[in-house]
């Protein structure tokens, strides 16, 4: 129960920036903005210079911008333009500290991945319809 206890802990305060918990609803706007060191673990070979901060940027605002202006810059399809516009925010000193907390949540997350196998002897096709 401790590693689930730590997946789904509530709000923190890390180099004094307050974080709203890592939910589903944040993991997915992870995966719409394209946070891959939060959905692969990784960044892109061939992505330019100052990737991994933009992504760290992004999710730090994901979590700790209001709800309400997250919301409407994901519905305005401005979220980028928001999250860089928060990264002005961000004191350098506390890159450290959110850098160790986002490492803590990836692996929490990969831990509590589950990987859907088939059923030996079965094909794709053999799922019942929805």
């Amino acid at each position: 129960m401790t590693q689930l206890n730590d997946f789904l802990d509530g709000p923190k305060t890390i180099a004094g920036v307050n974080f709203r918990a890592f939910t589903m609803g944040s993991k997915a706007l992870c995966e719409q903005m394209k946070l891959t060191l939060f959905t692969t673990g990784t960044v892109p070979e061939d992505a330019r210079e100052g990737e991994s901060d933009r992504q760290i940027i992004a999710f730090t605002w994901i979590h700790a911008a209001p709800l309400t202006e997250v919301l409407s810059a994901v519905r305005n399809g401005k979220a980028d333009d928001a999250a860089f516009e928060f990264g002005f925010t961000m004191p350098v000193g506390s890159l450290n500290a959110i850098v160790a907390e986002i490492n803590r949540i990836s692996k929490q997350a990969a831990d509590n991945a589950v990987e859907v196998e088939e059923k030996p002897g079965s094909k794709s096709g053999d799922a019942p319809g929805n």
